[in-house]
């Protein structure tokens, strides 16, 4: 498939709704745990929409060139995994302590049975489940009502 395809760019406007049904998914998620959205986390949210577009909208394009048409969940898998692997692997890469003598070192004024305090690995590892959960619901919808709306104009071409 051809990113110069007329369905490519179908494609990418079904990104686009994945990025937006993403950032509906996460406003009720921080609605349902009590969050307050005042002037500094209402524009982190503003700022939030056109990042995760065009971050879908970048994931998109290795997906459609691997993508071969077969069905719409073989199209979900992959942009599951391109979409999931461009984000946890440069956390993983540029984030996470990979030194094991100072991984988990906490601050020595916290005892070690202590809960609240996160290490900067255990933050890592928290963003990566938590995206890789949170992505599964959009990347599902969009990719079955972009395989309906290519196999439809498709079969109407043929008609």
């Amino acid at each position: 498939m051809k990113l110069t395809d007329k369905r490519f760019w179908k494609f990418e406007a079904m990104m686009l709704l994945c990025g937006f049904l993403l950032l509906c998914q996460t406003v009720v998620l921080l609605m349902c745990s009590g969050a307050e959205f005042e002037s500094c986390s209402g524009a982190v949210l503003i700022l939030l929409f056109p990042a995760l577009c065009l971050y879908l909208a970048i994931s998109g394009i290795p997906t459609w060139l691997l993508y071969k048409g077969n069905s719409w969940l073989k199209l979900a898998g992959y942009l599951y995994v391109v979409s999931a692997v461009l984000l946890i692997v440069p956390l993983l890469i540029f984030l996470y302590d990979w030194n094991p003598a100072t991984a988990n070192v906490r601050p020595e004024n916290i005892p070690a049975d202590e809960g609240k305090y996160i290490t900067d690995n255990e933050l890592v590892v928290i963003i990566c489940a938590g995206w890789a959960v949170l992505l599964l619901v959009p990347v599902l919808i969009t990719s079955y009502l972009t395989k309906r709306w290519i196999v439809n104009s498709r079969n109407t071409l043929v008609n």
